[in-house]
């Protein structure tokens, strides 16, 4: 057997470190973002980032939502809507351009600029605070892709999420039944599971066996009940299936204390993190909510 050639050496050594170079790089390109940051003398603060439903998803029980007086997303895109609010802290007027956002995958370098809101440039006063509402259209992709903020050649990373797959692609199931009863079986158990562990319903909704307690969000302990009077011709478990996909459809009167619920809500889109039998499961036990636990 021939000994390797110390080049042939150097050649292995030098692609083991590309490759461990490389495996660092992508790592710290991993590594959760924070969702407060401060540059260049602004300090921004990610409130809310959704991935906004096409209406194939599911059937027809729900629409998707687009910026005001902007159009939609082009064919085989997603659209991802970030909401920030930007503050200055500082003693004098500081220009901020909400183009500053932008969204970066790392596999291929491609980074997407605002398709909606992301125009003009604002300047704030000191301690004034600035809402913004941006939108970003993303092509079919299934690597990871990073909201950032750069601005005065620094950059950090405000959120890490994966473009949703629509209906075709990559050959997953083709979206969500029309209808509740098209859901498998569900597991009451499991749905409890689901609510007070890894959804950590609980912490809009207030404890179930309280109505009068602290929440932002309705109270759900006599969900069976409430829920079929939500929406006329739904039975509850119809408006709790539809709400799960697409919380924006129907907004109920009243939150917290008596006081109108927020536009749009800031429920999640639990179609998009949910398994048919998780949603299922989730369905089952709201329907046995009915007074106090």
């Amino acid at each position: 057997m021939v000994p390797p050639s110390w080049k042939q050496v150097r050649g292995v050594l030098a692609l083991l470190i590309t490759l461990a170079g490389g495996t660092l790089v992508l790592r710290a390109w991993l590594v959760q973002p924070s969702r407060e940051v401060e540059l260049g003398g602004l300090r921004l603060r990610l409130e809310r980032a959704v991935w906004m439903h096409e209406p194939t998803d599911h059937g027809d029980t729900a629409r998707l939502p687009t910026s005001e007086g902007a159009p939609g997303p082009g064919p085989g895109q997603r659209r991802l809507v970030v909401e920030v609010t930007v503050f200055n802290p500082g003693r004098t007027p500081r220009d901020f351009e909400p183009g500053e956002l932008r969204l970066a995958e790392a596999a291929r370098g491609t980074v997407w600029q605002p398709s909606a809101g992301g125009r003009g440039v604002f300047t704030l006063r000191p301690a004034e605070l600035l809402p913004v509402t941006l939108s970003f259209d993303v092509p079919a992709t299934q690597e990871p892709v990073r909201l950032e903020w750069e601005r005065d050649t620094r950059r950090e990373a405000l959120l890490l999420t994966q473009r949703p797959s629509s209906p075709g692609e990559s050959g997953e199931q083709a979206g969500w039944p029309l209808r509740v009863e098209q859901l498998p079986p569900g597991r009451e158990a499991a749905g409890s599971a689901l609510f007070h562990g890894r959804l950590a319903c609980t912490s809009c909704h207030g404890d179930l066996a309280r109505p009068e307690g602290p929440r932002i969000a309705p109270f759900l302990g006599d969900f069976a009940r409430v829920g079929a009077t939500r929406v006329a011709g739904k039975s509850a478990a119809q408006y709790a299936y539809e709400s799960l996909l697409d919380p924006n459809a129907f907004i109920p009167p009243e939150c917290a204390e008596r006081q109108p619920c927020a536009r749009p809500t800031l429920m999640p889109l639990y179609g998009e993190s949910l398994s048919l039998q998780e949603m299922a499961d989730l369905v089952s036990y709201l329907m046995g909510l009915r007074g106090g636990g």
